[in-house]
């Protein structure tokens, strides 16, 4: 039978033998035979070449070793030894960045498809795959890894030189592209941009700015409003060096906004969309941002961080420059959530915007601190945006 129909698999000399024998074979005679079969098949040059492929599909062994990696499970007293199989093939010679029928290699598939394996991905890039490689339609693995919000593998990628800039065969880049991918994959992907131009954004991590602890809960500068403590001591200890730039809520720096409540309102991600649109299995969103006040406003004002998203056109994959409808904002628990008309403060509306559309993620969101003094005054620090959060 020729290698098209059999896929041209093979097996040890020792495997075959097993195989051969009567009757069942139990799982602890059978891994005689599995786990010696390539070592042994390549040392007596059995083996078929290690640059070649299998499958009408083309696949060459280190992918075969990932696609195993992500459809078989260990049973219990098991270990599976994908890792170290795929070292070892390395090692006698198999290529990392062999193409199958599409283009796709080895890495794209450890980091891109539905059951990422960072760990035989990064195995790959220290042998040297190329995180840069395009497959047939002009896609390198960063961008269908952002789709498929994996974001191990984002942060592997783009901590290896991923480009953001390599468009596909439509022209689409990972940097056009990402803010429609979720919070998540927003938060990481800004986060390396940053880190690759040499800057920092404030409350970049959840951590007390001082002694970084995170395990516990953190207040925030009363002033500005844009950093974090877990202590007063902490607080005193950096006021000397946070003074310099500890900017307050002031007339210049802020603007005053009314919330606008919306009965029975919601929204459905549009990461989520898109991922239903495009056949990748998302999960269903369990936090929506509906209209809502919280239960402490009246009594005293409450201190938020808000993410604010303006008009955003989803055919063309970005903020709708000149679009005047209305701005989404909600907190990360969605007890807060309301609409801005541009109609009930247009000044306060447009310099919000601008802010989003010139600093904020992809044009399209921005995260603020912000003060809601009354269930209808919102003010928000538009002078500094603060990092992307993850949701």
């Amino acid at each position: 039978m020729s290698n098209f129909f059999s896929g041209g698999l093979r097996v040890s000399p020792e495997m075959a033998r097993i195989v051969a024998r009567p009757g069942f074979l139990s799982v602890k005679v059978a891994d005689r035979g599995f786990e010696p079969c390539i070592p042994m098949a390549i040392e007596s040059g059995t083996a078929p070449l290690l640059n070649g492929t299998e499958t009408p599909f083309l696949d060459g062994y280190t992918t075969l070793v990932v696609l195993g990696s992500q459809r078989i499970e260990a049973l219990e007293g098991q270990r599976l030894r994908h890792l170290e199989c795929l070292r070892y093939l390395i090692s006698k010679g198999a290529p990392v960045d062999s193409e199958d029928i599409v283009g796709h290699t080895a890495l794209f598939h450890a980091t891109a498809f539905r059951s990422p394996n960072v760990e035989l991905a990064r195995a790959l890039i220290e042998a040297g795959a190329n995180v840069n490689h395009r497959n047939r339609y002009g896609e390198i693995s960063l961008l269908p890894a952002c789709m498929g919000k994996n974001l191990d593998s984002i942060e592997l990628l783009l901590e290896h030189g991923a480009d953001l800039d390599i468009a596909e065969a439509d022209g689409l880049t990972t940097r056009s592209f990402f803010v429609s991918c979720g919070p998540e994959v927003a938060e990481v992907v800004s986060k390396w941009i940053r880190k690759r131009a040499g800057e920092t954004a404030l409350m970049e991590n959840k951590m007390c700015r001082v002694c970084g602890k995170q395990d516990k809960a953190l207040n925030q500068c009363s002033r500005c409003k844009s950093v974090r403590y877990c202590s007063a001591p902490c607080q005193r200890q950096d006021w000397s060096t946070h003074k310099k730039d500890c900017v307050p809520f002031s007339n210049e720096t802020t603007v005053t906004l009314k919330p606008f409540y919306l009965n029975n309102a919601s929204t459905f991600p549009t990461a989520t969309l898109l991922r239903n649109l495009s056949g990748i299995p998302a999960e269903s969103p369990t936090n929506s941002a509906a209209a809502a006040v919280p239960k402490s406003v009246g009594q005293s004002s409450k201190d938020l961080i808000i993410k604010v998203q303006v008009p955003y056109n989803l055919a063309a994959m970005s903020a709708a420059a000149s679009s005047q409808g209305d701005l989404m904002v909600y907190n990360k628990k969605r007890d807060f959530a309301c609409s801005i008309r541009r109609v009930d403060a247009p000044d306060a509306y447009d310099r919000i915007s601008q802010a989003v559309k010139t600093k904020g993620v992809g044009g399209a969101k921005g995260y603020f601190a912000a003060v809601l003094e009354s269930k209808d005054k919102l003010v928000v620090k538009v002078s500094e945006l603060l990092a992307p959060q993850p949701w």
